[in-house]
This record gives C-alpha cells, sequence and structure tokens, in this order.
C-alpha cells in the first residue's frame, strides 16, 4: 500500500500530476488550476489523438524529461459537470491503472476545483479508487523482472485544506489495508491459504486490539456445530471458527456481527463439481471480506462494536467425508440432511449464525458468502443479492453499497422457499430443489437467525474479476476485488446517512 500525504503547496516539477477533462476534452476546473500551476497547454495536447474525456479514460501528456517519467495524466470525467463518489471513484481505479502501467513511485493530485460535492469526500473517494486501480499480486511470481513489479509508493495531495484531508486520508489507509488483506487471502493459491492459514492471518489481528477466540474441529463437536464440522471432515486440517472481537464504542453498546463462508477450497465434496473447479480457491471470499473489515475498523479506531465470525473449511472428498444423505445436527438443534455436499456454505453458516446470536445477542447480524451459482444466472456480475427479514436492516446495507461502488439488489425471502427445504428424513433438507437456488440458500440460513434482524449478502458473482467472474462493477481486473469490506465499513460507521 502506497503512503498518502497531504500539503497545502507541493513543487510538481519533473512529477506526474493527475488532472481531468471531461468530454470534448474540455478540461475540468480541477483540470484548468494544473494548466496554470503547470504552465503547460494542457488543451492543446488532449486536441490530438482520440482522447475524448469518457469518464475512465486516460491519457498522459509526457513532458519529455530526462529523469523518468513527467507530465500530465489526464483522466475522463465524462460528461456531467457534477462529480459524484461513483464517478470520482472509477476515475481514480482509472488514474491507478494508467500510473501503474507508468511504473513511476510518486504522482501528484491536486483537489480544488473538483465539483459541487465535498473536497474532503471527493479526494477521499478518488485516492479511494486509485489504490483499487493500483493493486497487483504477484506473490508467487519468481520470473518477474524488476521493471514489471510494483514501484508506486507515494501520492501526494495538495489542498488549501491540507489539514481537513490529512485524517480522512489517513482512515482511507486504513480502509485499503483491510481490503488488500481480504484480496490477498482469496488470490492466495489454496494450498497457501488453508484453513490454519486464516486462522493466523486472524491471529495477527490481536496486535490492533482485536480479541480473537478459535475453535478447531474437536471444539466444534463438542459445540454442537456439527454442520460446520461436517464440511471440513473430508479435509486434513478439518473445520475451524474464528470470533473477532473490536469494542471501539462504550461497552454497553449495542454489538453488530459480521459472519463469512470461509471454504478455502470447494470440491464440491461428494457431489464433485463438473466444472471451473479450479477457481474455487475464491470460495472463502465471504471470510476474508469479514477479516478486511475488522482490520480496517480496529485501524480506523471506529466507535463501533462488532463482532466478526469466520467458519473455515476445505470440502474435500476422502473416507471421512460427509456422504450425499448424511443427517447432521446443527448448533441450534434443527437435524439437516445433506442431500448435497456441494450446498455446504450454508452449513457451515448456520451453526456460525445461531452461535453468535446465542453467544452475543446482536443487534443485527449481516452474513456474507460466495453461497450460490444461481445468484450469478440471475443478476449477472453487476450486483450482489441481498436478503434480509428486515427492512431497515436492507436498507442501510444497499445505501451503504451504493456509496462505495459495491452495488447490492434485494431479493426475496418468502415462505415458499422454506417449502422447499423440507426433508422426510431430518428437519430441513440442504437444498431446495432445481429452481430458486439463492432464494433457497437464504431461506436456509433464515432458519438459524430467529427474530434477529439479518441480512445475508450473496457475492458468488461480484467477488471476483476476470473472463470467468467478471465483476461489472468494480472494475478491477486483478482476481479478487475485497467485496464487501468498505461496504461493511460504511454501513457499520453509518456514513452512509
Amino acid at each position: 500500500m502506497f503512503k498518502i500525504h497531504t500539503h497545502k503547496s507541493f513543487d510538481v516539477t519533473n512529477k506526474v500530476v493527475v488532472s481531468f477533462a471531461h468530454t470534448d476534452r474540455k478540461l475540468s476546473a480541477q483540470g484548468a488550476l494544473v494548466e496554470k500551476e503547470l504552465d503547460q497547454n494542457l488543451t492543446s495536447a488532449l486536441s490530438y489523438g482520440r482522447f475524448t474525456g469518457a469518464l475512465g479514460q486516460t491519457r498522459f501528456v509526457d513532458s519529455h524529461t530526462e529523469n523518468g517519467p513527467a507530465g500530465v495524466l489526464v483522466v475522463g470525467a465524462g460528461a456531467s459537470e457534477k462529480l459524484d463518489e461513483n464517478a470520482l471513484r472509477k476515475m481514480g481505479i482509472a488514474a491507478g491503472k494508467a500510473l501503474w502501467s507508468l511504473g513511476v513511485s510518486e504522482a501528484v493530485f491536486m483537489s480544488e476545483g473538483l465539483g459541487p460535492i465535498l473536497e474532503v469526500t471527493a479526494t477521499t473517494a478518488f485516492v479511494e479508487g486509485v489504490a483499487l486501480g493500483m493493486y497487483d499480486f504477484y506473490e508467487h511470481r519468481t520470473n518477474l523482472k524488476e521493471h514489471e513489479k510494483q514501484v508506486f509508493t507515494q501520492l501526494h495531495v495538495v489542498s488549501e485544506n491540507a489539514t481537513e484531508l490529512a485524517p480522512q486520508l489517513t482512515g482511507a489507509e486504513a480502509l485499503f489495508e483491510g481490503v488488500e488483506l481480504a484480496r490477498g487471502l482469496v488470490n492466495h493459491p489454496a494450498n497457501v491459504a488453508t484453513p490454519l492459514y486464516v486462522v493466523e492471518q486472524a491471529k495477527e489481528l490481536k496486535k490492533l486490539g482485536i480479541k480473537v477466540e478459535v475453535f478447531g474441529p474437536k471444539e466444534l463437536k463438542k459445540l454442537g456445530c456439527e454442520m460446520m464440522y461436517s464440511v471440513g471432515a473430508g479435509s486434513e486440517e478439518g473445520a475451524h471458527m474464528v470470533v473477532m472481537r473490536w469494542q471501539g464504542g462504550k461497552k454497553n453498546d449495542a454489538v453488530k456481527a459480521l459472519v463469512g463462508k470461509g471454504v478455502t477450497f470447494d470440491t464440491g465434496g461428494y457431489s464433485l463439481k463438473l466444472q471451473l473447479m479450479e477457481h474455487m480457491k475464491s470460495d472463502m471470499a465471504g471470510a476474508a471480506a469479514v477479516l478486511g473489515a475488522i482490520k480496517a475498523i480496529a485501524l480506523r479506531k471506529s466507535a463501533v462494536n462488532v463482532v466478526g465470525v469466520v467458519g473455515l473449511a476445505e470440502n474435500m472428498v476422502s473416507a471421512r467425508a460427509t456422504r450425499p444423505s448424511d443427517v447432521v445436527k446443527s448448533y441450534k438443534g434443527l437435524t439437516v440432511e445433506v442431500n448435497n455436499t456441494d450446498a455446504e456454505g450454508r452449513l457451515v453458516l448456520g451453526d456460525a449464525l445461531s452461535y453468535i446470536i446465542d453467544k452475543e445477542n446482536p443487534e443485527e447480524v449481516v452474513d456474507i458468502a460466495t453461497l450460490t451459482g444461481a445468484i450469478s444466472i440471475a443478476l449477472g456480475n453487476r450486483y450482489a443479492g441481498l436478503f434480509s427479514n428486515n427492512d431497515a436492516l436492507a436498507e442501510k446495507l444497499r445505501s451503504a453499497g451504493e456509496g462505495v461502488g459495491e452495488d447490492l439488489w434485494r431479493m426475496p425471502t418468502d415462505p415458499s422457499y422454506h417449502a422447499q427445504l423440507k426433508s422426510s428424513t431430518a428437519d430441513i433438507s440442504n437444498i431446495g430443489g432445481r429452481t430458486a437456488g439463492s432464494c433457497t440458500a437464504a431461506a436456509f440460513l433464515e432458519k438459524f437467525v430467529g427474530d434477529t434482524p439479518w441480512a445475508h449478502l450473496d457475492i458468488a458473482g461480484v467477488a471476483m474479476a476476470g473472463k470467468v467472474f467478471g465483476a461489472a462493477n468494480n472494475n478491477n481486473t486483478k482476481g479478487a476485488n475485497g467485496f464487501g469490506v468498505r461496504l461493511f465499513v460504511r454501513y457499520l460507521e453509518g456514513l452512509n446517512k
């Protein structure tokens, strides 16, 4: 993660300066300030080539220095003079990718003249985008040359309001650290990011003042979390549950709970996957989002009380693995007929949800998971599915997601979906038939939350970027998006008011 420095004035000689232009190559108010500061005719330079100023388009105007890249990186701001948070974030993502390609170690951003929204909000959104676009993951590559690696270390933000901006951008750095943790956990191959590896990453959070409690396979069985235990039964390391507590608010303030699915690799078990198994290291993106959000909240010293729970397991095939038609007992006491071992995430989440509701009595609980392929059929890669038993909670999450560019679409929860989960052998089945797969999965989870305000985010279609999982709303191109971290921080801190 690069460092952000704020200045009231800064020498931009021989530096790369980021600027904006609207459609038809018309400089924005901020761009005009940059042009004046550099005494450089940007308008003339932009009159050549195919740059039009479309949102997210970039053009580098080189100053031809002998000391490395210098000049102006012009980012398209679109047709509107009114730049909102999401537009600025998208522009930041484009700038981050362009700066990465230029191979520069630092750049300057003059934040005045951005538009009608508050400069602090606008600058934070743009810088957030730069960090998202700049991200790279090459930890397991040994064949990269030095110029192919990430070299960007500093972003200088220049503003007369530098004093006001500084704490906000420090908070943004903390947010980026949480996002990078989440993206890295998912991008690691499954032979590295095993359940025990994730446990160790969670333990590292103790340094930030987070209380971390770990339950291994034996403890889970003793607790009565047989659903979660059964998912990891066929693996070498077995299932684990990690509970992370951050108390930034007052002792008696209400607690909110985040619960993440952490299946570090999913073969489907005996209901073996027939395709796309090579992508199943991403099946722990929900747990990664919870770890990332808890880390960010702690680094930001947010005045909230939150508990994060992740259920971790590898869904493997062995003589110990759960068979289709096996019956397991949940922490809540319901018996479950496992009619499809590839519908394992709901088993992990069901126990985690009922456990934390029983122990913490949270004011609200939100779970996040790459739960169903069916959500991609319903919503594609544009939205995550949002299911909830509480309209107020659903709206808070929807608004938070809209604010950070991680959009949610409300899906139905209905008694008819619960009816599809009937079993003649146990209290319920873990699958509900061929139709409405995302809705019946949510209905399964709803059985474990009682009257607690609850929401479920199905992120199977948006957790990853690329040819197979192309998250259209995040504009990132390198593996995991870290979807949910920024959304959760905004939701927990109430910044979407």
